[in-house]
């Protein structure tokens, strides 16, 4: 009796320790899990040491519904343990609020669909990919493997596998480097993930892809032929670029960024899709004003009304379950759309994008049908 009070407790202190994000509106389950992925093959040029470029890596993607895992899911936290710690410092809360925040994905749950495409997505500057793992993985909930990546020291805090924490302020030239510096060491590790994602050695560590094969069945692979990437901020302007320099990489989005790199003036024959605030126009970003007559292929731009550069991150989901107060100084100016219903549009505007051009079908969303379910958004050009 005791002892069943005590487990009730327990599981009782620790629901209310979790700070759930909103739901997956998707059709499948997700898993979720982390890779370090080492590039030998090149030094990292803002490491304080000579040492081979590092990357960390998070994949969400469908799960299987009747596996162990999901049916015993244990979610994913939203920040590692040391990234929350240094979260909750740079915000000065003192209640473990990045804690407390919790994915929807099932941590450790085998990836169920090889098959489906492969999305890679790259964070803003200073910033890390863990502020968009709730796009990421309902993005994932409607049938896509999405790699979320970050940049060692040009994201704020970056934690490895092992606990390992490196910051930006460790390197000795990050405040001297210039944007092009991280451009071009951006679409080199993006290179890499990609490159990473067909190597049997590496993908035999994701959750469902390893193990033994006692049939010699053929070992699933992932499709790495044709894939989509999208990024916020410079993660962006990323994505152009890789537009351009690898033809793999066949579409692509930018949620509220500038664009910088050769592709500005050169531009791509690839389909681009553009989602901005308000206020981020071509005659407040001349890099757009120069970039966007070079799109040869099909392009579209929106602007989402309420928005600010934040509200393109899970942040707006962090407000409206934590507060904006908890955040601090990232919780303000986010606009007034809610989490939840920037998570929807990214969802329906960069899913009707990547359906169309990767998948090959759909995105009837691109040619203004429906759009009335999505009164924030303005087509642009």
């Amino acid at each position: 009796m005791l002892q069943s009070v005590l487990v009730s407790l327990a599981l009782a202190a620790e629901a209310k320790a979790r700070v759930l994000v909103p739901e997956l509106t998707g059709p499948y389950k997700v898993g979720t899990t982390v890779l370090e992925l080492i590039d030998h093959s090149r030094q990292d040029p803002f490491a304080p040491t000579r040492q081979p470029r590092d990357l960390v890596v998070s994949l969400f993607y469908p799960t299987d519904d009747h596996s162990k895992y999901t049916k015993n899911c244990s979610l994913a936290p939203q920040f590692p343990p040391g990234t929350a710690a240094a979260l909750d410092v740079f915000i000065n809360n003192t209640d473990a609020a990045a804690e407390s925040l919790t994915t929807r994905s099932c941590d450790g749950a085998p990836l169920s669909r090889p098959d489906l495409p492969l999305l890679l997505f790259g964070p803003g500057l200073g910033t890390s990919r863990l502020l968009h793992s709730d796009i990421a993985e309902e993005i994932a909930s409607k049938g896509w493997n999405v790699v979320t990546v970050d940049h060692p020291y040009d994201g704020v805090v970056v934690e490895y596998p092992d606990g390992r924490l490196v910051y930006a302020s460790d390197s000795p030239i990050a405040n001297n480097a210039t944007i092009d510096q991280y451009l071009d060491a951006r679409v080199k590790d993006m290179i890499f993930v990609l490159d990473s994602m067909a190597d049997p050695s590496i993908i035999s560590h994701i959750p469902g892809l390893g193990g033994t094969n006692l049939h010699n069945y053929p070992k699933p692979k992932l499709n790495t032929a044709k894939v989509g990437v999208f990024g916020h901020s410079l993660g962006g302007a990323t994505a152009l670029q890789l537009l351009k320099d690898d033809k793999r990489f066949y579409a692509g989005a930018d949620l509220d960024g500038g664009v910088y790199g050769d592709v500005v003036q050169k531009g791509t024959d690839s389909p681009f899709l553009y989602m901005r605030a308000p206020n981020h126009t071509h005659i407040t970003d001349p890099t757009w004003a120069e970039a966007w007559p070079n799109l040869r292929g099909f392009k579209r731009e929106y602007s989402v009304n309420d928005t600010t550069h934040g509200s393109f991150t899970d942040l707006t989901v962090f407000r409206d379950l934590l507060g904006e107060e908890t955040l601090g100084v990232y919780g303000m100016g986010l606009g007034i759309n809610t989490g939840a219903r920037i998570l929807e549009i990214e969802a329906a505007f960069l899913g009707a994008l990547f359906d169309r051009f990767i998948k090959g079908h759909g995105g009837e969303l691109l040619d203004g049908k429906g759009m009335d379910h999505w009164p924030e958004v303005t087509l642009e050009n």
